[in-house]
């Protein structure tokens, strides 16, 4: 399986970043902007507008990949608005990067660097 992905450069940050993603509910655009973490997944998008998962590059690894599962939760549970269920949106992705992150799952390292 291939997957589009982009190098650039923000700053001093070096970014690889994957142009999209399929999850159930359809195809997100991944974007990296300084926002902490935001997901567009409006219901009925028109066409011309995509659903997308906007993310922040310069967080710390650790917590990018916690607001990566964060926002990927709401792309895969888009019902999600109350805040009660926001609260359980948190723990589950606080959670779920915690173990991932004692797993030793990291960021790859651009290998020119």
């Amino acid at each position: 399986m291939q997957v589009g992905a982009v190098q650039g450069r923000l700053g001093n940050y070096i970014v690889m970043a994957v142009r999209t993603h399929k999850f159930s509910t359809g195809k997100f655009k991944i974007i990296f902007e300084e926002i902490d973490g935001l997901c567009c997944d409006t219901d009925n998008p028109p066409e011309e507008e995509e659903k997308s998962i906007s993310i922040n590059p310069r967080l710390s690894k650790r917590y990018r990949l916690e607001v990566l599962i964060h926002e990927m939760l709401h792309a895969e549970y888009p019902s999600i608005k109350e805040s009660s269920e926001e609260q359980w949106v948190d723990e589950a992705a606080r959670n779920i990067s915690s173990l991932l992150w004692r797993l030793g799952y990291r960021e790859t390292k651009d290998p020119r660097s």
